[in-house]
């Protein structure tokens, strides 16, 4: 089994395509905090002006926190499209490449070797959705240095720069998030089980979350509904981790809804590769 894991691991990191997402990253995030640092007036005379009249503020409303709030607040809505990159042929690949043959000479058990396949995406849906958090808050920082995090939803919620508030709420950030492409990674998977080549499982993935998307922003009773029982009504998370007080019955309703469709998309994928011919 670990060898299984280990081999599935270095397929996906040898290939070139693996590492798009870290590249992408590294490359936007500095450009968008420079951004914010030769922006910075315009937007800290906007915060001033919304602020005048509920305190009296001292010193740079824009900072490292504010910086990589807003940036993760942005990006997160791209990062489906990278989760996509591994699952959309850890499956679909082995078919076209017709590699899938060399496991028929081998008593490999097809049960093992779907975990294994399954291991790796988490794994690398897990580092990349970290390394986006992480790698934001540490350019942003040092970059703007810390500061008083000021966030407006229903209310103002200020948090101080050295409060333990600060780290937990963008890891509660993180930790829904990542749940959320997982789910995603999890749904290219399944369609990766049905297909032969990887650009298939990427469109209808990246298809289905956009219309799910959609039916997010669009103010009818019946999309209302639906909402909280779809993976997709929940792709603002990271925002709703920010709100004040935090709003931890939503985040339970988000870890319930994610499990339910990750399992649902695993089983799918899961017998479908069980009894699909590996020859074909």
């Amino acid at each position: 089994m670990i060898s299984l894991f280990c081999n599935e691991l270095i397929k996906v990191f040898y290939k070139r395509r693996t590492y798009i997402s870290f590249i992408l990253i590294t490359l936007l995030i500095p450009l968008i905090v420079y951004g914010f640092q030769y922006g910075a007036l315009s937007l800290e005379q906007k915060l001033s002006d919304q602020m005048q009249d509920i305190f009296l503020t001292a010193g740079s409303a824009v900072n490292g926190f504010l910086a990589a709030y807003i940036i993760i607040s942005i990006l997160i809505s791209q990062m489906p499209f990278l989760s996509t990159i591994v699952p959309s042929e850890i499956i679909s690949g082995e078919y076209s490449k017709g590699t899938f043959r060399i496991y028929l000479t081998r008593p490999i058990s097809r049960t093992k070797l779907f975990i294994s396949k399954v291991t790796v995406v988490l794994l690398y849906t897990t580092i990349m959705m970290l390394y986006f958090f992480a790698y934001t808050i540490v350019v942003s920082y040092l970059v703007l240095d810390s500061g008083l995090l000021i966030v407006f939803h229903d209310g103002l919620l200020a948090l101080e720069p050295n409060s333990d508030s600060v780290i937990f709420r963008f890891f509660l950030g993180f930790a829904f998030s990542n749940m959320i492409m997982i789910t995603v990674s999890l749904l290219c998977l399944m369609f990766s089980s049905f297909s032969k080549n990887s650009v298939t499982p990427i469109i209808s993935t990246i298809s289905i979350v956009f219309i799910g998307a959609a039916i997010l922003f669009i103010p009818i009773d019946i999309f209302q509904l639906v909402n909280p029982y779809i993976f997709t009504g929940y792709m603002d998370i990271f925002l709703k981790t920010f709100y004040k007080p935090i709003p931890y019955e939503i985040l339970m309703d988000c870890f319930i809804v994610c499990c339910i469709w990750s399992f649902l998309f695993l089983t799918i994928a899961y017998f479908n590769f069980l009894r699909r011919d590996m020859i074909e």
